[in-house]
């Protein structure tokens, strides 16, 4: 998946004027401090020269922070893209996850099998040692015992 900041820079640059025309324009908070500087100066409450420094400091300040929010802006804009395209990854991610999750039960009941086969074994292999060991000895193997044996070994191939 390529990233193409340049569409997304353009994609900016297509909307910035209009960002800009809102923030500047008719019904902008730059537009009521002339309202308010122009009915002040009417009153003669501020002078020319005050209007003009005030206006000219209003604008400079307007400025600075349309430039570094009009940046901010385009940079998160860029970034975003960065981010949604990294939870699309987080999405498959998770996905794949799930269907990992939905197999577990089948291969938990094939290791129990598994685990049951081994103990069968393992319990076959003792009995027949045990009884191994009692003829070995010169004993002579009860009834019972041989029996037991026999059934432990049986069981080796039932599930």
């Amino acid at each position: 998946m390529a990233t193409n900041y340049n569409e997304r820079l353009k994609a900016f640059e297509s909307i910035y004027p209009s960002i800009l025309k809102m923030s500047l324009g008719e019904n902008s908070p730059l537009a009521e401090l002339k309202t308010m500087l122009e009915d002040f100066s009417k009153n003669d409450v501020i002078k020319g020269e005050d209007k003009f420094k005030t206006l000219a400091q209003t604008m400079m300040t307007l400025s600075q922070s349309v430039i570094a929010q009009s940046q901010n802006t385009a940079l998160n804009m860029i970034l975003q893209g960065d981010e949604n395209e990294l939870n699309a990854e987080k999405i498959k991610l998770i996905q794949a996850q799930i269907e990992t999750e939905k197999k577990k039960p089948q291969l938990i009941a094939r290791q129990t099998a598994q685990i049951d086969d081994n103990l069968r074994i393992e319990t076959a292999k003792i009995a027949q040692g045990y009884c191994f060991g009692l003829s070995a000895g010169g004993l002579e193997i009860p009834k019972e015992i041989e029996e037991w044996v026999k059934e432990k070994i049986e069981n080796v191939d039932k599930k």
